[in-house]
């Protein structure tokens, strides 16, 4: 069920906190706030229940209960926040009106929340809160529909019997699995060879495995084809494979589990067998069917297709990303379904077809349904024209469309209840933005969207967070932005949504009251959206303003917001003063906002989350934003930004995030005890780096080296800063190598480092004598650059390296002497966890031998190197990256010939920065 929790994650703690902590309470009103946790708890598993229950199965009062139980969280979260930061001692600039928080139709709650007057507005909240309960009653919240195990009718079905002649784009991917599965050398192994397909819902992923059985089935003993769908009956899937298996079996509909498992591997032992296991959602499921699949003959294949990554790696074997089609196979698509004819488009309907294809992303499944649109309308522009307007707005209503979006929301309905929050909060952002993960993450956090109780013990909410984004790209449901989007310890540090996956957040976080967006024109885009729903929204994104106009209906709502966001470039705000609860505030681009917009900036006590692009001043005044956890700014390259000395007084700040930024002489920075994450500070004086060595919380560092200041210096005050897992430096110095000359002479750096990475002119003369296996064998990333060519006693030092995950070594690069090539071995011996490597040792030529670098899955290399000798020998690979997006042709093919009888055939792209 499309039902997001509320404020219900946070609410409930905090509740026990006003119970338990020192507030100034009078007498009785603490029994009426532990009548009301109790109350609440029991909505809240109720509204759990209910958000396990696909939408359309939900009665219209089941739906309309859930809302109203959220939008009361938040209305109680917002009044009890604002009573604690008051009652902590801090006076309102102005009475605390309630109005449009408590109450949405009454006058009741015009009432100040001071320590004496709190009473008053928790009887009021309570008269809600019954109200409430006695609908859950009279509804019958409570009997609403366990989740269904299965799924009445597939809505895939239709596109998985299409003729072959109708499909385009699927004759490479079927032929390169086709000799995975038998070619030369696939029959190789004891167990089964198993294939997984893995990728976004329409890319074709089921149509892809039928045509493969279709093609082979014929070649094996025995052969079958399941689904295994969403929230599958397990059971039920073992007879459905031992039926098909053998024809003649006569299943009992009395056994059970395991003898279904034992008799399937009674009939395939002395088989070879080509089994499909199609659309597998987890691992537990894809668990029980290999216990009855891994006995089968010696060159049994299994294929397996499935929308989660994790699944696919989990599974074991050879794993195939469905990519989406290419432009010309996109075109060619989309004629072949309108006209017939791959090139039958007339001219006069060229651009605007493909402004339509760009929608639908090479996305099969979006361009068949675009296209029985088309097939139906007049050929002219004028009418492909509306219909590209209409895109993404009122097309749900069309039967195509509507199969389409069931098949999408098969991935929303498998989301867990907080993963479904995190998802709509992606439709802030507009089409085709590249979403920083870290912003994300941090909105996700200020907003509550992460529970302290949630987090597996040991871990922070960051780093949960990050969890529960690598999910939503596991599931498919965001995908690697276009460009450079991995950083060096493999994981992404950027995102985009496919359009059609925006389309269904947008609808659903309208009809959920969720989020919004504000058009430069003052009106809000979701026309939808009833009245009442417009008023509820607590979230608003704002796109390409100049000056922010907004209705009198959409000021009204701003005192209940919990997120901004801001997009493009603006000259003004509305006084800072209207948005009363707000938790997230991001300004993309700050150049031509004048310094008073920010005078109220301080009266967001509940602020959490401030992101400003582009800022020329920090004001003053970001010092009274006692609620901030978390502050990221960006300047423009070669501005530097100063921080006010307020700034020493955000107490609650865990993550400074900024670039181009300085700190104040005398800053007290070191009294911030709450601080864990500060990154890319500039430094340039040794009582800088002392403050920050003061910091006994501190996890991340990243440092920005200027002026005179000795990286000796540098190292020995962060002796001091025991707890710092990941250290990143860089220098603004244009004297390459001074820096870093004398690294071999320096302090031991502290010895619980996880992440150590040089930048910019931070060169090496020699591998420094610390980076050794016994003072470093926590780290899992390292990158270093050198001045020198490396010898081999250095990489045999990295190799022994026992955590070591992820390496980049960079040589500065040098008139290149085609004539002289120095070999550098990599041994069968070292790098055993090795997932990442990255390279630029220009003419340096590295040598693989057997064994090598055995989990090595992602190479880089220069533009400038030699392509390595060895490269079969690294039988984990999978990707293949040169540096230089106009790398040469030669280098690519060459590549690509030395992958021709690799195991997984790695991918060879290349990239710009």
């Amino acid at each position: 069920m499309n039902i997001a929790t509320g404020a219900m994650n946070t609410l409930l703690p905090k509740l026990g906190e006003l119970i338990v902590g020192e507030y100034k309470l009078q007498a009785g009103v603490k029994g009426e706030i532990e009548e009301l946790e109790e109350e609440l708890r029991s909505m809240d598993a109720a509204l759990h229940k209910v958000s396990e229950v696909p939408a359309d199965q939900l009665d219209a009062q089941v739906k309309i209960w859930a809302k109203d139980v959220r939008e009361l969280s938040y209305d109680i979260e917002d009044a009890v926040d604002t009573f604690m930061l008051h009652n902590k001692g801090h006076e309102l600039d102005e009475p605390f009106s309630l109005t449009g928080l408590i109450a949405r139709t009454t006058n009741l709650l015009k009432k100040a929340i001071t320590n004496h007057k709190i009473h008053n507005v928790i009887k009021d909240i309570m008269e809600r809160v019954k109200k409430v309960s006695e609908r859950r009653a009279r509804y019958k919240i409570d009997d609403v529909a366990a989740k269904p195990n299965t799924v009445a009718i597939d809505p895939r079905l239709e596109y998985m019997y299409k003729k072959v002649t109708d499909l385009v784009g699927i004759e490479g991917p079927k032929n390169e699995l086709a000799e995975k599965l038998v070619g030369e050398g696939s029959s190789s192994g004891q167990h089964p060879n198993i294939i997984s397909i893995f990728g976004f819902g329409g890319l074709g992923k089921t149509t892809l495995a039928n045509e493969l059985f279709g093609d082979l089935k014929s070649k094996f003993d025995c052969h079958v084809f399941v689904s295994v769908s969403l929230n599958p009956d397990i059971k039920m899937v073992l007879k459905n494979i031992l039926s098909r298996l053998d024809k003649n079996s006569v299943v009992n509909e009395a056994w059970d589990l395991m003898l279904l498992v034992d008799m399937i591997r009674e009939f395939i032992k002395n088989r070879r067998c080509l089994c499909v296991i199609d659309d597998v959602w987890n691992e537990s499921a894809w668990d029980t069917i290999k216990l009855a699949l891994q006995d089968a003959k010696h060159g049994s294949k299994i294929i397996i297709t499935t929308r989660n990554k994790a699944v696919a790696e989990h599974a074991g074997g050879a794993v195939y990303e469905m990519k989406p089609l290419p432009d010309d196979d996109s075109r060619n698509l989309l004629n072949r379904r309108i006209f017939d004819s791959e090139d039958g488009c007339p001219p006069c309907l060229r651009k605007v077809s493909d402004k339509i294809l760009k929608k639908c992303g090479g996305v099969p499944l979006a361009i068949i349904t675009t296209a029985s649109l088309l097939a139906n309308k007049p050929v002219n522009s004028v009418e492909w024209e509306k219909l590209n307007s209409s895109i993404g707005s009122g097309l749900q209503r069309i039967r195509d469309v509507d199969k389409m979006k069931k098949i999408l929301m098969l991935s929303y309905d498998d989301l867990p209840f907080h993963l479904k929050t995190c998802l709509l909060y992606l439709g802030l952002y507009p089409e085709d933005a590249v979403i920083g993960k870290d912003s994300l993450v941090s909105s996700w956090i200020a907003e509550g969207f992460i529970a302290q109780e949630a987090r597996p013990e040991g871990t922070t909410l960051w780093e949960t967070g990050e969890s529960y984004f690598s999910e939503l790209v596991n599931r498919s449901l965001i995908q690697p932005a276009v460009g450079p989007s991995v950083v060096l310890d493999g994981s992404l540090r950027t995102c985009q949504v496919h359009d059609m996956v925006l389309e269904l957040i947008n609808q659903l976080s309208v009809e959920e009251g969720f989020a919004s967006m504000l058009l430069p024109n003052g009106q809000q885009e979701d026309t939808k959206a009833s009245a009442a729903q417009r008023k509820q929204m607590r979230r608003l994104s704002l796109h390409n303003f100049n000056k922010i106009h907004a209705s009198r209906e959409a000021r009204e709502q701003w005192s209940k917001l919990r997120s901004l966001i801001v997009f493009g470039k603006v000259d003004s705000l509305p006084s800072l003063s209207s948005f009363q609860v707000l938790r997230v505030l991001q300004l993309e681009d700050c150049t031509n906002l004048h310094d008073n917009c920010f005078n109220d900036l301080g009266k967001l006590r509940h602020l959490r989350f401030l992101r400003l692009g582009w800022c020329r001043e920090v004001p003053e005044s970001i010092g009274k934003l006692e609620s901030l956890e978390i502050l990221e700014m960006v300047t423009r390259y070669g501005v530097t930004v100063m921080l006010p000395m307020s700034f020493a007084k955000l107490q609650k700040l865990v993550r400074l995030s900024v670039f181009g930024v300085r700190l104040p002489v005398g800053l007290p920075l070191g009294d911030m005890n709450s601080l864990q994450e500060l990154g890319f500070i500039n430094i340039s004086s040794i009582e800088e780096i002392e403050e920050i060595s003061n910091l006994k919380e501190l996890r991340v560092l990243h440092i920005e080296i200027s002026g005179d200041m000795a990286v000796e210096s540098i190292f020995m005050c962060l002796q001091r800063c025991t707890n710092v897992k990941e250290l990143k430096i860089t220098t603004t110095t244009t004297e390459e190598g001074r820096l870093l000359c004398s690294l071999d002479s320096m302090p031991l750096v502290p010895s619980g480092l996880q992440s150590l990475t040089f930048f910019s002119n931070c060169w090496m003369t020699s591998l420094p004598r610390w980076i050794n296996s016994s003072t470093l064998s926590c780290l899992t990333t390292l990158g270093i650059m050198l001045s020198e060519t490396p010898q081999s006693e250095h990489l045999e030092k990295l190799a022994e390296l026992p955590s070591l995950r992820f390496l980049r070594v960079w040589l500065r690069v040098r008139r290149r002497d085609t004539s002289l090539h120095q070999n550098l071995i990599i041994t069968g011996r070292g790098f055993r966890y090795l997932k990442n490597l990255e390279i630029r040792l220009s003419s340096v030529v590295l040598v693989f031998q057997p064994g090598a670098m055995p989990e090595l899955r992602r190479l880089e290399l220069g533009s400038e190197d030699i392509i390595p000798s060895g490269l079969e020998n690294l039988r984990s690979l999978r990707h293949v990256f040169l540096a230089d997006a106009d790398a040469a042709d030669e280098a690519v093919t060459a590549l690509r010939e030395a992958f021709k009888d690799h195991p997984n055939r790695p991918s060879v792209e290349r990239r710009g920065w």
